[in-house]
């Protein structure tokens, strides 16, 4: 009977230590982590789809398709990116909305569209805020740039990098332009915001807002007289067949902020989330220098299609602009625009 009971204690101290133990692998198997930190060892894949403005044969496709097979690699295939070029997910003020809401994944948008949600985006849409590319990626990919990205955080959005479309020229179908005088007067295009308002309206011409997917129409009909845009626009949305003329002010800079739903950032594993920002920022590098390669041989397409190019002296429209830095200055202060400045030299 003695040893009967010793044998029923044993086995009971032995089945209770089992049940601890299984107990405590599976709370470890099922608690969640803040970050998803485990879900990388399990190998599940994320899939999400990126939708930009940008036609099929614009930059932005290519180097965006570039940019997701070099995640797709880098994390094994555990994150696969999608990428729908000309506003297939909605134009660029749903599909930024959308990122920021959780119902779109990712969006390559514009500053200009970011003003919206946050005005100071504004500032980098300035007229001749940027000496070069070289100035631009100082700017972008530092300091300046990280401040910049941290005020888009509290929309709902992450900013993994900040890409670019280049510099935008003036075109027009009445008459070659050298100097601000001959903007004077002239109908022009612009996208929906300030400082591309008050930068053309201190220019002396009659700036007129008019969807990008209605432009082409509007040129062809005479609605307006000139738009502008960089080269990669003139030539994939074919402007040289209803421009005559085209002028290499360089005037603003278009940013392209490249955008994530922050809670399904956050979902990721820290290491994969380290891959695709470091890839997004790398990728935005060879993007600027894919597109400065790149507008040197649209230049010569643009003029074997006809148009007349000139390189008006900047200096005064420089001059003819400045009330709209200052009136920059008193509405978002002087601090970012001065650190931006700063770094031109």
């Amino acid at each position: 009977m003695k040893k009967l009971l010793i044998f029923l204690l044993i086995t009971s101290m032995a089945l209770s230590m089992a049940a601890c133990g299984g107990k405590s692998g599976s709370t470890s198997n099922t608690t969640p982590t803040s970050s998803g930190d485990n879900a990388a060892s399990s190998g599940k894949v994320y899939e999400f789809k990126l939708g930009h403005t940008g036609a099929p044969n614009h930059h932005y496709q290519y180097m965006l398709e570039k940019f997701a097979e070099d995640v797709k690699t880098k994390t094994n295939g555990q994150i696969i990116i999608s990428v729908f070029p000309s506003d297939q997910l909605g134009n660029q003020m749903e599909s930024t909305e959308g990122t920021m809401l959780g119902t779109h994944d990712m969006v390559l948008t514009s500053d200009m569209v970011l003003s919206n949600w946050v005005p100071e985006m504004g500032i980098l849409n300035l007229p001749f805020l940027f000496k070069d590319n070289t100035h631009l990626r100082k700017v972008l990919d530092g300091e300046i740039g990280q401040k910049f990205a941290d005020l888009i955080t509290p929309t709902g959005a992450f900013c993994l990098a900040f890409w670019d479309n280049g510099f935008r020229h003036i075109t027009n179908s009445k008459r070659p332009i050298n100097s601000p005088e001959d903007v004077k007067g002239l109908k022009i295009r612009v996208p929906e915001g300030e400082v591309y308002l008050d930068t053309f309206t201190a220019l002396g011409a009659i700036p007129t807002v008019i969807s990008f997917g209605e432009l082409y129409s509007a040129l062809q009909l005479n609605t307006v007289d000139g738009q502008e845009n960089p080269p990669a626009h003139i030539i994939t949305q074919k402007f040289y067949e209803v421009q005559k003329y085209v002028a290499r002010t360089g005037h603003i800079h278009s940013c392209s902020p490249l955008l994530i739903n922050k809670k399904k950032f956050d979902a990721l594993p820290s290491d994969l989330q380290k891959i695709l920002v470091d890839s997004a920022k790398e990728y935005a590098i060879k993007h600027t220098q894919y597109v400065e390669e790149l507008e040197a041989e649209q230049w010569k397409e643009i003029e074997a299609n006809g148009m007349e190019i000139t390189d008006p002296d900047k200096a005064p429209f420089e001059e003819a602009v400045q009330p709209v830095i200052e009136k920059a200055r008193k509405k978002f202060g002087s601090e970012l625009i001065d650190a931006i400045l700063e770094l031109k030299e």
